[in-house]
C-alpha cells in the first residue's frame, strides 16, 4: 500500500461523492463547488488514510467530530458513501488492497454512524452493518 494508491482511489471516490443526489450537496455545502475548495478537503482525506493504512502521523484530525458537525448527515448516509467507496476501490485497486480498504472504511464507518445516531438521539442499527 502506498501513497499513490491512497490517491488513485480518494479522487475518483470523491468525484463521486460529489455527483451523487444524497451526498454530493452536504459535501458542497461544508466543502465548496470548485476543486481549488476541494484540493484541501483531498489532501486532508489523503492525510486520514495514510494514518489508517500506512500507520504515518500526518493526519491532524477527529473524524467523529467532522462529522458530528454536520447536522446534514444522517446514519444512513453511510451506507451511500461505502457503496460508492468500495465500488471504487475495487474498480481502481488491485484486489487485495480493494479489500483492506473496504474492511476498514466498513469498520470506520459503523463507527461514525453509531456516533452520530447515538449523538442525535437515535437507537444505533447494528444489524444494518453486519455481514
Amino acid at each position: 500500500m502506498t501513497r499513490e494508491d491512497i490517491r488513485r482511489l480518494i479522487e475518483p471516490f470523491y468525484k463521486r461523492v460529489r455527483a451523487d443526489a444524497r451526498l454530493g450537496p452536504i459535501f458542497e455545502g461544508e466543502i465548496g463547488v470548485t476543486d481549488e475548495e476541494w484540493a484541501a478537503h483531498l489532501d486532508k482525506i489523503e492525510a486520514f488514510w495514510a494514518n489508517v493504512m500506512l500507520h504515518e502521523r500526518s493526519y491532524q484530525g477527529n473524524p467523529m467530530q467532522a462529522h458530528l458537525a454536520v447536522p446534514e448527515i444522517q446514519g444512513e448516509d453511510f451506507a451511500i458513501w461505502l457503496d460508492h467507496f468500495e465500488k471504487t476501490a475495487r474498480r481502481v485497486l488491485p484486489e487485495e488492497k480493494a479489500d483492506a480498504f473496504a474492511f476498514l472504511s466498513r469498520r470506520i464507518g459503523a463507527s461514525l454512524r453509531m456516533g452520530i445516531e447515538q449523538a442525535r438521539g437515535g437507537v444505533p442499527r447494528l444489524r444494518a452493518w453486519a455481514r
